[in-house]
């Protein structure tokens, strides 16, 4: 009795988060099956197959496979479970995906809330640190069928909470945990390297100080060597490719990531722009129009004021003080971005290549509204927040399972506008419902459809998702051989020349979808 009252007032601090958590998980159990397959799943699926191959088999089609370079730490874990649970048919295989997935990322949300209440002290601050994160629009929608970039960003995430951890009870098993958690960010995606640097240069700070302060620097040489082991541990066992030659294999991975060539092209205000030659601008422009505005207020004056105290006060935050979480969190939001933009990285998709960031700069928004908190204005600040959670929330119920078209205010809402400026609906994800509608509207018989050239694959992803007796009913022709015609306008903003529209689906009064009667 006595032990369960210890337990329960040990828990009680993290009710608040707990309860959230589940919340978000029935409701993320209650809506996975409503998204459809994104471009890229099949893609991923295979390469996870591919390393799964290697793994069990000694398959050498791993080091000629063209997607060799792309880290696996997340697919592998997928391919598995596929594997353990014997999920043969297609469809069930991705709705796995996209449970999965999602709870790996609500698994982050709690994180951020217990970052944030260890920081802040402070249950509202870290409630809306949860709601604010994992009820970002686009990167919700995401978290069910994006199994690279949303990992990642989640793992941004977790890694946050062990390091502020580990700073704070400088143990050691705590930096080998740090080390396996970044190791399997970069597991991930290569990028992930980065973090590792910034937990080095902490650590090396450690170092030094010892150093100057003429105290034992054993401890801090220490916990730099079991992060750094650990690290390569969890980044080996993790990615076979790098199994035969560690050392060579990472550097053609980075080499060949950082400079990735893709062949296409990006709508960006109203113009088809190459994605080899995109301006400086893409990245910040998508992500201010894409992200909730008083959350990029709230973001952007985070981080002027943590960048102005780091210049009163830079000993303090290089120093292991609570201070030095905010560096942290500023040098993972500010390093890629400029890195991106002074290297001319290629990046796509809107800016899920970077929805990483979104993790360091929730925390850095959280960072100036428990300024606010103490201020005069607290009442008005806690009012405004939970006014853009319910307009944030409004516009995720109403277009579910869309919430990947996400636009803010800052842009033009007027008919077509988006469609005409924007990439939209770009991994096609609404294909499901096209075809959910077509095998509806068409109980019994063939069901003829076309589409563009990469939307054929789309219809064919999503067809996975039918019933065995459906699925094989679609028949995927020319344009002039079907009787529908389906398009996400990827491409293509312009309309068909098409009379009859059969079927279409709009977000903020631009269309995403369209089904058209190829004839009468």
């Amino acid at each position: 009795m006595v032990h369960n009252l210890q337990m329960f007032r040990k828990t009680t601090p993290f009710l608040p988060g707990i309860i959230l958590f589940i919340l978000a998980l029935i409701t993320g159990i209650i809506v996975f099956r409503d998204y459809g397959i994104a471009w890229d799943e099949s893609m991923q699926h295979h390469t996870g197959e591919v390393s799964l191959d290697y793994m069990l088999h000694g398959d050498q089609g791993l080091f000629t496979y063209r997607d060799r370079h792309y880290g696996v730490g997340f697919e592998l874990p997928l391919i598995i479970l596929e594997k353990v649970f014997r999920i043969k048919d297609a469809g069930h295989i991705y709705l796995m995906r996209h449970l999965v997935s999602h709870i790996f990322f609500l698994i982050s949300a709690f994180c951020c809330y217990l970052v944030a209440l260890r920081l802040y002290k402070n249950q509202f601050i870290a409630c809306l640190g949860f709601m604010a994160y994992a009820f970002a629009p686009r990167i919700y929608a995401h978290s069910f069928f994006n199994s690279k970039d949303v990992p990642y960003l989640a793992m941004f995430m977790i890694t946050f909470a062990i390091s502020q951890v580990a700073f704070e009870k400088n143990k050691k098993w705590l930096y080998v945990l740090l080390g396996l958690a970044c190791g399997y960010t970069t597991s991930l995606r290569i990028m992930g390297v980065i973090l590792d640097g910034f937990i080095l240069f902490f650590l090396s700070a450690d170092m030094i100080t010892a150093y100057l302060k003429k105290e034992k620097i054993k401890p801090a040489v220490v916990n730099l060597l079991l992060f750094g082991g650990s690290f390569f541990v969890m980044l080996y066992a993790c990615w076979p490719y790098l199994w035969t030659n560690p050392i060579h294999n990472f550097i053609i991975s980075y080499q060949r990531m950082s400079h990735f060539d893709w062949p296409f092209s990006v709508l960006l205000g109203g113009k088809q722009v190459s994605g080899t030659a995109l301006p400086w601008s893409y990245f910040p422009i998508w992500f201010v129009i894409t992200n909730p505005v008083l959350w990029l207020l709230a973001g952007f004056a985070g981080i002027i004021r943590a960048v102005l105290n780091f210049f009163k006060k830079p000993l303090v935050y290089l120093n292991n003080t609570p201070e030095r979480n905010y560096l942290l969190y500023l040098l993972s939001f500010g390093v890629p971005i400029l890195a991106v933009i002074f290297l001319h990285a290629v990046i796509y998709d809107d800016w899920r290549h970077l929805y990483f960031v979104y993790a360091p700069f929730v925390m850095l928004a959280l960072y100036c509204i428990n300024w606010l908190m103490h201020t005069r204005v607290k009442l008005l600040v806690q009012a405004v927040c939970i006014l853009q959670l319910v307009f944030t929330g409004y516009f995720m119920v109403s277009n579910h399972p869309f919430e990947q078209v996400y636009f803010n205010d800052l842009v033009s809402h007027d008919k077509e506008s988006l469609r005409k400026n924007y990439e939209l609906d770009y991994w096609g994800c609404s294909y499901k419902q096209a075809l959910d509608h077509l095998v509806k509207e068409n109980p019994e018989g063939p069901i003829k459809i076309s589409s563009y050239a990469e939307g054929e694959y789309l219809a064919r992803f999503n067809s996975q998702l039918l019933s065995e007796k459906d699925r094989n009913r679609i028949e995927i022709l020319p344009a002039d051989s079907a009787d529908y015609f389906i398009t996400n306008y990827r491409w293509h903003p312009a309309d068909y020349p098409y009379e009859h529209i059969d079927y279409s689906i709009s977000v903020l009064n631009s269309t995403i979808l369209c089904v058209y009667k190829t004839h009468d």
